[in-house]
């Protein structure tokens, strides 16, 4: 627990942890009830996984899948969803949940493009008690999957195109929602793709302790070739205020621009066309480079538009291949 105004702040692992225990004695109850086995998904498996839900996906009621609509429950306060497509499972203290790449899947079909990329954001935390996997094993699960279903010749999943979109927009190693959010607002205005908690070793030059010590920051999110940093300010820095400033100093003092975000800059449109325009101009001078802020652009034409990229990317490396053969 932190102090946060006077008041008890739980850590994002505590909050975790707790809702995962409550969520598997809920779970154990209605399993017992039940006359076989039952595999609990969406809302319900993230949170026995400890993984942090996007406000939009969390639901109270317990959810659990099954593979057809013969086999789909009907019980009192608990919905079942129907999914008959390849299925990974987790297990846990007697407890049989979907996996999160698969979860992801099942969201996909139903789930706004940018909750997507919040969730999937939070299987790969930088946190590795909240870690699952990597972009790069998660692009390849899912990849695996669509093969599956391809080469059962059956039709895709609804939602396969949104899911390409979202992962061409997720990162690793961010610590929140906040976090995705504020990269995501940061593309929308047309500013490039940030650095996700990169770390900076900064030497203490100043004050009478540690003096010379390196120390290691990690950056919320940083355009490191021009030294501007963005960092998202929540109720867990209300409690280090003192840590924060010196913090700050230090990396201005290395020659760090800081941009510091809270809810209110996140609230409008015009707070958030603020922001982007603050980032932009801090850019515009380390750079040398303008940045135009425009937009906001929705962000399923941004991620159409890095898929893209990215295709030109991949053909222009087969390209160069082919000719070197």
């Amino acid at each position: 627990m932190t102090q946060a105004n006077g008041r008890r702040t739980e850590t994002t692992q505590v909050r975790l942890l707790r809702i995962q225990a409550e969520t598997l004695i809920r779970c154990r109850e209605l399993q017992a009830r039940a006359a076989s086995p039952l595999i609990f998904a969406l809302s319900t498996a993230l949170k026995l996984l400890c993984i942090d839900v996007p406000n939009e996906l969390n639901h109270d009621e317990l959810v659990v899948v099954a593979d057809s609509q013969k086999t789909r429950r009907r019980i009192a306060g608990v919905r079942c969803v129907y999914w008959s497509y390849p299925t990974r499972l987790v297990h846990l203290e007697g407890i049989t949940c979907v996996a999160p790449d698969t979860t992801w899947l099942m969201y996909a079909r139903r789930s706004r493009l940018e909750s997507l990329v919040f969730l999937g954001d939070a299987f790969m935390r930088r946190d590795s008690d909240q870690r699952w996997m990597t972009l790069r094993d998660f692009r390849n699960s899912c990849h695996a999957t669509h093969e599956q279903i391809r080469k059962a010749k059956r039709r895709m999943p609804a939602g396969t195109v949104n899911s390409r979109r979202a992962m061409v927009l997720m990162r690793e190693n961010t610590d929140s929602v906040r976090e995705s959010e504020l990269r995501l607002m940061l593309l929308s205005y047309g500013l490039p793709m940030p650095q996700v908690n990169p770390h900076v070793d900064i030497r203490n030059d100043t004050g009478q302790a540690n003096v010379g010590r390196r120390r290691r920051f990690f950056l919320d999110l940083a355009y490191s070739e021009c030294k501007v940093a963005v960092e998202y300010d929540g109720k867990q820095h209300a409690s280090n205020w003192e840590e924060d400033v010196r913090r700050r100093t230090l990396l201005e003092d290395a020659g760090w621009l800081c941009v510091n975000v809270t809810w209110n800059d996140m609230r409008s449109d015009v707070e958030r066309r603020a922001l982007a325009v603050s980032v932009a101009s801090r850019l515009e001078r380390r750079s040398g480079r303008k940045h135009a802020v425009t937009g906001p652009i929705p962000l399923r034409r941004l991620a159409s538009r890095l898929l893209r990229i990215d295709k030109e990317a991949d053909d222009s490396m087969t390209e160069k291949a082919d000719a070197h053969g």
